[in-house]
């Protein structure tokens, strides 16, 4: 009885044709995934960029001016407390101080980024840092909002509470107050320095704003993001 002769030949051409669709298989998901974290991440960087011009409109038209113009205020009621003159021009004066406008970029695409991880992707090391620096600003200008608020709240308006009959007219300001003007006067005045500080934070935000922007846009060029 004779031995089947076996043919070696399909049985390798066989192997390794299923190790040539598995390898390909392999690549075809591999680069399909790669696409698909590549589109993810440009669309990322997109809304980067919005939430970036978001910031630069609202540091360069409203917070910075705004709160300059109230900075002229609050230094117009120190004067007006220490000559004790006007009243009425005081108490006007003083509003601003409880006027608080405060701003913190949400960063919620950069967040996002950080949180998931993602960001360890991104192989720009000089792009990266410059991603985080930003977010690290915002959790700073932040933090001073909040401190601003308490300082307020904890210092000026149980000041005002107290005096405000003098500025409100209901006493008499130059003949009948009593209060310690120096002491209202340093509490005024760092307030006043919590917000030249914040102002100056501000500008030196808009101004990585518009540098991070720069460093993206430059990133998407490079990389031909803008043509997926």
């Amino acid at each position: 009885m004779s031995k089947a002769s076996i043919n070696w030949t399909d049985h390798i051409l066989n192997f390794v044709s299923v190790i040539v669709g598995v390898s390909l298989a392999f690549i075809i998901s591999s680069r399909s995934e790669q696409s698909k974290q590549e589109n993810e991440f440009n669309q990322n960087i997109s809304a980067i960029l919005e939430e970036l011009d978001s910031d630069i409109y609202t540091f360069e038209s409203y917070q910075i001016p705004d709160n300059k113009e109230k900075l002229v205020r609050m230094k117009d009621a120190i004067q007006m407390i220490a000559s004790q003159s006007g009243s009425d021009s005081v108490s006007v004066q003083l509003m601003s101080f409880f006027d608080v406008n405060n701003y913190s970029p949400s960063n919620i695409t950069i967040n996002s980024l950080i949180t998931s991880g993602k960001l360890d992707l991104l192989n720009d090391y000089d792009l990266k840092t410059n991603i985080l620096y930003y977010q690290n600003l915002a959790d700073e200008l932040e933090s001073q909002g909040k401190f601003q608020v308490e300082f307020l709240m904890d210092r000026i308006t149980p000041w005002f509470i107290e005096n405000a009959p003098y500025f409100m007219g209901e006493k008499n300001y130059i003949d009948d107050y009593k209060g310690d003007d120096s002491e209202a006067i340093m509490i005024f005045s760092l307030y006043i320095a919590f917000v030249e500080n914040k102002i100056a934070k501000y500008e030196s935000a808009l101004k990585d704003a518009k540098s991070l922007k720069e460093l993206l846009t430059k990133y998407q060029e490079e990389e031909g993001l803008n043509d997926r």
